[in-house]
């Protein structure tokens, strides 16, 4: 009798700490997520602007940040030329930003969407980050 008592001691146990280090993992893995894979500073009218990209497979949006005013802005649509959005949250597959870098007043960057490019520019100016405005762009071009 004490036999059996010992073994769903000891199971009940087992299955609290395996379940403790699954959700201990999870948070590492949700704490990796958060934190930006690339970050590129550049400076726009004496400011300080910083571009931030995540694993896009858990955050597919990019962030820019005015370091000194601490504000920022989450990019997560893109229209083209022709004004259809792209959300890339919801109407992509997947997304990778390519060659993100700062010119005078804006940021560059091209979103490849797998399937297609959008060739974008984000215009940074009186401490303000304006909406993307980009370019489609076949990827036989």
């Amino acid at each position: 009798m004490n036999f059996l008592i010992n073994c769903k001691i000891i199971s009940t146990a087992l299955v609290i700490f395996s379940c403790s280090a699954c959700s201990q993992e999870s948070s590492r893995e949700n704490t990796k997520g958060k934190q930006p894979l690339v970050e590129i500073q550049g400076v726009i009218e004496n400011e300080s602007v910083t571009y931030l990209r995540y694993n896009t497979e858990i955050e597919p949006c990019i962030t820019i940040k005015f370091s000194g005013l601490g504000k920022s802005k989450q990019l997560c649509s893109f229209s083209d030329q022709q004004g259809n959005i792209t959300d890339v949250r919801t109407d992509v597959a997947g997304v990778d930003y390519l060659f993100p870098a700062f010119t005078e007043r804006a940021l560059t960057v091209t979103l490849d969407l797998f399937s297609y490019y959008l060739d974008c520019q984000i215009t940074l100016s009186n401490q303000l980050i304006e909406d993307p405005v980009c370019q489609f762009r076949d990827m036989d071009d």
